[in-house]
């Protein structure tokens, strides 16, 4: 459905944010991308919309690439931003009516285009009621229901459920769930790991305008899990000296009083934990376990969510 190949972008007078990143993105997909703010998830998604050009590379939609079939592409997808994109002072309806008489579909059609986005996002008994009125999680689902007026094929998510009620943000993630399993493609960015775990099937995870990691979800989480041990302070430096030559034959590394390896089984963590006994090292945090989403993501980023 996507395919980005050697993309290179810089805004001007900065530096290159993508140089030589690739991206497929399969039909049917359910895919999660990810990536710290900063990261240069918004401008990706701005040239997957047409929205900004690459400086080099190529960049096809569902067979067509920009520019030159642009317009065609634009009509197969939607773009629902994280910011409200609506009319505050009109009603759901007179909001619904207004986006859908910017598409090039036959007047005829918009009604029925209207009362499905109104019953998928749950908004039928809100049509008459004014926008600025809403709730968050309201505000949320009209605009979804704008997004999916030109029955798009290609549906891009910029964080959907930022600051809203649990049950609204329940409801946008079974309605997202439903707009898939009928066959649209969907490119779904969050903050919220779980969110991703329980819909993606496919992901990436980017940073500083690379791409770290992406592939089927299920594949991913299956590397080897990663051991994390804390040491407490000590005073004596040489015991850190003497640790970290015995890391270093094990493969093992040592990084502010953190262990961080990749053992091949639970004997050699005894091991492990013998020689720190040795060394009269104390622990203060061990953890090692298959990985979520969430430790994989700050394994490859090294960093927590950045604001």
């Amino acid at each position: 459905m996507i395919e980005l190949q050697q993309i290179d972008y810089h805004y001007p007078d900065h530096p290159p944010l993508f140089e030589g990143v690739s991206l497929a993105i399969a039909k049917g997909s359910l895919f999660g991308l990810l990536g710290p703010n900063g990261a240069g998830k918004t401008t990706l998604i701005s040239l997957m919309t047409g929205q900004l050009q690459p400086v080099a590379g190529e960049i096809e939609i569902d067979g067509e690439s920009y520019p030159a079939q642009r317009t065609s592409i634009l009509q197969k997808l939607a773009h629902i931003p994280q910011e409200y994109a609506f009319y505050p002072q009109l009603s759901v309806l007179e909001n619904l009516q207004f986006f859908a008489s910017l598409y090039p579909q036959p007047a005829s059609n918009r009604a029925q285009l209207i009362e499905q986005a109104l019953v998928l996002t749950g908004l039928t008994e809100q049509r008459g009621k004014l926008a600025k009125h809403f709730s968050g999680g309201l505000k949320r689902r009209l605009n979804l229901a704008i997004g999916l007026l030109n029955e798009p094929q290609l549906i891009f998510l910029d964080e959907p459920t930022v600051g809203i009620d649990p049950q609204s943000r329940h409801f946008i993630l079974q309605s997202i769930r439903e707009l898939n399993r009928a066959g649209s493609t969907i490119v779904y960015t969050s903050h919220y790991m779980e969110e991703i775990e329980q819909l993606c099937d496919q992901v990436a995870i980017m940073d500083h305008g690379k791409i770290l990691e992406q592939g089927p979800l299920r594949q991913i989480l299956k590397r080897d899990p990663q051991l994390t041990i804390e040491l407490a302070p000590v005073t004596d430096k040489n015991q850190y000296a003497q640790l970290s030559k015995s890391l270093q034959t094990k493969g093992f590394s040592l990084s502010e009083q953190t262990i961080s390896g990749y053992p091949k089984d639970q004997a050699e963590i005894g091991e492990l934990l013998q020689t720190l006994a040795s060394l009269n090292l104390s622990v203060v945090n061990l953890s090692y376990g298959k990985h979520t989403l969430e430790k994989l993501f700050f394994e490859l980023t090294h960093t927590h969510l950045r604001d």
